[in-house]
């Protein structure tokens, strides 16, 4: 791996260990938590403060031990493996690694999120069944597919018209596929897991961060998908147009633009109260 490869490797690791210390810090968790409640559209309950400012602290510290462990991974195959170490491509392998090693992390976590209830307190369930489209909007569960089918689109397509590809490439496109199965069958697992809740309040909370450990997962195989499919895409263009800078420059300026737009439609649409539209109208009208 070159210096700069190294040094983001070593800043992400130093970020990461810092925010897992800061999850057993009081004033932290106290803080982070607020922020998520300001975030999801919430009152947070003095009942469920404790408990929640625990779940949210938990799934933090698992994205980022997830998120140390896979940077540690990238860096071992970027060292077994040198030809893989270009200036170009290392980024991508260091920041794919984190984004799945936090995905995972996440939902090993949230396995620990549900406490049960006293036996002897009444519970609260909902009358209908829930589904992952409840939890994750549109723009990212089905963005999150589209995003991927394109990539290994265009990776076959680079690869019909001769680009010749390292194993930097290959294992994008494995780990894009892979993320996207992950969320898939792991997101299923999560949202058909039991919501032990003594109040409509513990279950609309159990939803928000439920929804937030989804939202995480998600995260992994559009940022995977999209690395894999601006990798392959500028290979298949300098392939087919070589030489012709004015059509590598449009293409590059539409794919900004495209992203910008993605990025301010997602931020606006508040994606992380897509569940109270979806679960709970009344509190959202509220």
């Amino acid at each position: 791996m070159n210096p700069s490869a190294w040094t983001a490797a070593i800043a992400i690791v130093v970020l990461g260990t810092a925010l897992i210390i800061s999850t057993f810090l009081a004033r932290s968790r106290a803080a982070r938590a607020g922020s998520f409640a300001r975030s999801v559209g919430l009152d947070l309950p003095d009942s469920l403060r404790a408990a929640v400012t625990e779940r949210v602290a938990l799934r933090h510290r698992g994205g980022a031990i997830g998120m140390i462990i896979g940077i540690a991974t990238s860096v071992f195959v970027l060292s077994v493996y040198p030809s893989s170490g270009q200036s170009f491509a290392a980024p991508f392998v260091l920041i794919g690694g984190a984004f799945a090693g936090l995905a995972i992390g996440v939902a090993i976590t949230s396995a620990r999120a549900a406490a049960p209830l006293d036996p002897n307190a009444v519970k609260y369930a909902r009358p209908n069944a829930v589904a992952l489209n409840d939890y994750v909007a549109p723009l990212e569960r089905t963005g999150a597919r589209i995003v991927v089918a394109l990539a290994v689109a265009s990776v076959i397509a680079a690869f019909i018209a001769g680009v010749a590809f390292g194993g930097v490439l290959a294992a994008l496109t494995v780990l894009a596929g892979g993320a996207l199965v992950f969320f898939e069958v792991a997101g299923r697992r999560i949202v058909d897991r039991s919501q032990p809740a003594g109040s409509p309040a513990e279950l609309a909370w159990d939803d928000a961060v439920r929804a937030s450990v989804l939202r995480d997962i998600v995260t992994a195989p559009i940022t995977l998908g999209a690395y894999t499919l601006v990798v392959s895409a500028a290979a298949l263009v300098e392939k087919l147009l070589q030489g012709n800078d004015l059509a590598n420059g449009a293409i590059l300026l539409a794919s900004v633009i495209a992203a910008v737009t993605l990025a301010i439609v997602a931020i606006t649409s508040r994606p992380q109260r897509y569940f109270l539209r979806r679960l709970w109208p009344e509190a959202k009208a509220a």
